[in-house]
């Protein structure tokens, strides 16, 4: 069924989300990674965990600060009874449903994956969840290709999250100096080459047309790219 009254954000991919689902709806709620597992006595256990946390973590920031002769104040966000009272109303919601679904929660936001718009709807219902955006998975091209009006190269590499040595470092600013005009680096990935830092980021890329550059790169540093795309003409 279609609610006409929900406004989904066309998200054109190479598949559907999860390789699953077609609909999403993100929002904002606090203490909301508690629903990790849908399941009442795990939420009341995580929030008495938490709650527990941080009047310990308050009471050393006091002490620290008297030892050292500062009065500076901290205060953690309050768990409320209303802030319970939502957590588990929205389990409820997701509970109750006899609708295919996939939670996933990160620190005060969450997404619920769907192919059912009913779903949905309830959960729009629901006015104590904050800033709710709704997608759709429009999928517009064959797995694992990224399009380009006018790609240069043929495929796509991204890089994992992950700490270098300086040598190793230094074996890549060499590496992708002896190879210009050969792969192109991401804008990020180039800014980095050029800083101080070890650590690469998940968001860089480098976009190539043989596959030895990836056996080169996996010389420097194994394991270095975690997937590889195909870049296609849009």
């Amino acid at each position: 069924m279609i609610n006409q009254t929900l406004k989904f954000k066309p998200v054109a991919k190479d598949r559907l989300f999860y390789d699953r689902y077609q609909y999403s709806v993100s929002f904002r709620l606090d203490e909301v990674s508690c629903l990790r597992e849908l399941d009442h006595n795990y939420i009341n256990t995580m929030i008495n965990r938490r709650i527990h946390y941080r009047e310990i973590s308050q009471q050393r920031w006091v002490n620290n600060n008297q030892s050292v002769g500062t009065i500076v104040s901290r205060r953690w966000k309050d768990i409320t009874e209303s802030t319970i009272k939502h957590l588990h109303e929205l389990a409820d919601t997701l509970l109750e449903s006899n609708i295919d679904f996939k939670l996933v929660t990160s620190v005060e936001t969450a997404w619920v994956y769907t192919n059912n718009q009913s779903l949905l709807a309830q959960i729009d219902n629901l006015n104590f969840l904050k800033w709710k955006t709704y997608t759709e998975a429009i999928v517009d091209r064959p797995k694992n290709t990224i399009k380009l009006k006018h790609p240069k190269h043929n495929h796509r590499s991204y890089f994992k999250t992950t700490k270098l040595t300086a040598m190793e470092k230094d074996q890549l600013i060499n590496f992708f100096k002896n190879q210009q005009g050969h792969l192109r680096c991401s804008t990020s990935l180039t800014v980095w080459l050029n800083q101080p830092y070890l650590r690469t980021q998940d968001y860089f890329f480098i976009d190539y047309d043989k596959e030895s550059w990836l056996v080169m790169l996996a010389l420097i540093h194994p394991g270095l790219i975690r997937k590889t795309v195909d870049l296609i003409a849009a």
